[in-house]
């Protein structure tokens, strides 16, 4: 065989290997696109701050939270891949952050305003984001909120849109200041309680939460081309849209993901959800039925999120002082409520869970330290009342069947009633006479109205305030010339505190006293002041011989302090000399925030072809 000829037959060789080769590496399945790597991170909060709310920019460069330090909530901001955090001058009182779009500035609540802050240069950061020299380069009061919103948002087109307070839906107003106007109504007739928690997903869609009577909340999605809502899924608090298309949300205590088509051909919801991972910090309960979630995400879908405290739902009692810090009275941990502290200022009663839907009644000697259990295997006791004497207790209970009122002696342990007929109804006050009860009743709409009863009338009670509205925790003043309560009269404004003359007969309107919202009001002792709480505050107001505020509120600390989730009852009390209150006080800290990314390759794999 020639020279020439063996070269041919080689190269025809090689090109047939070349052409098989092609042939099955056609056939051969195309491997999936390679997808990050899963990637987990956390932050420990500095030992001297109570960590409340989460924020991360939508471009996951920075991380924003409010925390309580030396008895004042405050704004923090801490850029990723930096060891420090930075306090932002001038945010005392905030709360519920949110981020600009471009991350450059931090919106927030505080003290009946929403306000805005610009960053500027963060301390230690190489890349300057304009000028401040690690200060605000400044501060807008965008505009009045007048009661405790639900979460806000921030869209590429410079305006806010936030969860308004009572009824009032959700509510968009411009980043410069003005005045909001409403996007939503919420529908009382179809037992809808609140709107809130919003999420700019793009110039069209938001996604934020509805709050409904007796149901768990719901993640929507509104059209503000149409003004169109779309119900989606059950969560805890707010959720967020992440790249690609998909929803994020927390349900008891996991955090679920599901894809979202927005197409107007696609409108039909999401996919079923799938679970990214669990320890996730949220509750479906309060905040007007709306929940809260302690999580956020970012557009590349970076989360962040605080996990459970490992005490569960465990509180303990503690002293509070004006400044508030807290002295704990004992070591018991438990599922604390209500407590009250007797006349003399010796005893406390309080309500623990003791068994699922049931809780008993304890009383702790101030003195000793004792521990004695009241009530046992009787149904559900709860909401104790002290008699002007001390010697009994008014408490709610099933252990007839329904909730009525009962009456129990502290000595003897014996139980009386029911006092009178009825039920759903929770005492929460006696006159300083000890012969006139009022109490708050639930009725068939799922509002609450106040009623008072007298001794010995027998069954017989009067509406004492029963309207359209909801009103509940009834306070006699010291003197018996007034009563406090909490209502949502003005069902825009949300939840207020008010004061009227205990008898009609006096004349003269309900005051209110609470500029800005409030729940939980408590007489002090001697009767000129009057103490609220507002979300995480605290506030002392003093009240003239009629009835009517001297001045405005003097706030006197914030504190992580418990409260009731449906501000039914102050979740706390006034000691005799007035200086010092009794909390709840939740037996874990949050100290840590994780981070995840890379979530969406094992939770939502991409289809393979």
């Amino acid at each position: 065989m020639s020279r020439r000829v063996a070269l041919v037959l080689v190269a025809l060789a090689g090109m047939t290997s070349a052409l098989l080769g092609g042939f099955v590496a056609s056939r051969r399945p195309v491997p999936p696109p390679e997808l990050p790597d899963r990637r987990a991170l956390s932050i420990a909060i500095a030992a001297d701050r109570e960590l409340l709310d989460i924020a991360i920019s939508p471009d996951a460069r920075r991380m924003a939270y409010t925390a309580i330090a030396d008895g004042r909530s405050r704004l923090y901001v801490r850029r990723l891949g930096r060891f420090e955090t930075e306090v932002v001058p001038g945010t005392e009182g905030a709360t519920q952050p949110f981020f600009a779009p471009d991350g450059s500035a931090v919106a927030f609540f505080a003290d009946g305003w929403l306000r805005t802050v610009s960053l500027g240069r963060i301390a230690g950061d190489e890349q300057d984001d304009g000028p401040g020299g690690g200060k605000p380069d400044g501060m807008t009061a965008v505009c009045r909120v007048t009661g405790e919103p639900a979460g806000g948002t921030w869209d590429a087109g410079g305006l806010i849109v936030f969860g308004g307070p009572g009824i009032s839906g959700l509510q968009q107003v411009s980043a410069t200041g003005g005045e909001p106007v409403a996007l939503t109504v919420v529908d009382t007739e179809s037992d809808e309680t609140a709107h809130g928690w919003p999420h700019v997903v793009d110039e069209r869609w938001i996604l934020f939460t509805t709050g409904r009577h007796g149901r768990d909340p719901r993640l929507s999605l509104l059209d503000r081309r149409t003004g169109e809502t779309l119900p989606l899924l059950l969560a805890d608090g707010g959720g967020w849209v992440v790249e690609p298309s998909t929803v994020v949300f927390v349900r008891r205590g996991e955090v679920f993901a599901a894809r979202l088509g927005l197409d107007d051909d696609e409108r039909r919801g999401p996919r079923s959800p799938r679970p990214v991972l669990g320890g996730a910090a949220g509750n479906a309960a309060g905040h007007r039925g709306l929940g809260r979630s302690r999580f956020a995400a970012a557009r590349d879908g970076t989360l962040v999120f605080v996990p459970p405290p490992s005490t569960g739902g465990d509180n303990r009692l503690v002293w509070v002082d004006r400044s508030g810090r807290s002295e704990p009275l004992d070591l018991v941990a438990a599922q604390h409520q209500t407590p009250r502290i007797s006349p003399d200022g010796r005893r406390v009663a309080v309500s623990t869970l003791t068994a699922i839907l049931r809780r008993d009644l304890w009383l702790l000697d101030l003195a000793t330290g004792n521990r004695r259990q009241l009530t046992a295997e009787a149904g559900d006791n709860h909401s104790p009342l002290w008699s002007r004497d001390g010697a009994t207790l008014t408490l709610a209970s099933s252990r007839t069947g329904l909730q009525r009122l009962f009456r129990l002696r502290v000595r003897s342990l014996d139980v009386l009633g029911p006092l009178l007929g009825g039920d759903q109804r929770t005492p929460g006050s006696w006159s300083p006479d000890g012969r006139r009860l009022a109490f708050h009743e639930l009725g068939p709409d799922g509002l609450r109205d106040i009623w008072t009863w007298r001794e010995g009338s027998g069954d017989e009670a009067a509406p004492w305030l029963a309207t359209d509205a909801n009103e509940r925790a009834p306070a006699f003043s010291p003197d018996g010339r007034w009563i406090a309560y909490v209502s949502d009269a003005d069902r825009h404004e949300g939840d207020q505190v008010y004061v009227r003359p205990t008898d009609e007969a006096e004349g003269g309107a309900a005051i209110r006293i609470t500029p800005a919202g409030g729940t939980e009001p408590v007489w002090a002792k001697g009767g000129a002041a009057l103490f609220y709480r507002r979300g995480r505050s605290l506030y002392r107001v003093a009240i003239d011989d009629g009835g009517a505020p001297l001045a405005g509120p003097e706030h006197l600390f914030d504190g992580g302090y418990l409260s009731d989730p449906l501000g039914n009852l102050p979740a706390y009390d006034t000691a005799p000399d007035g200086e010092r209150f009794l909390m709840l006080e939740a037996a874990g800290r949050a100290s840590i925030v994780h981070f995840l990314t890379g979530w969406q390759a094992t939770a939502l794999p991409p289809a393979r072809n």
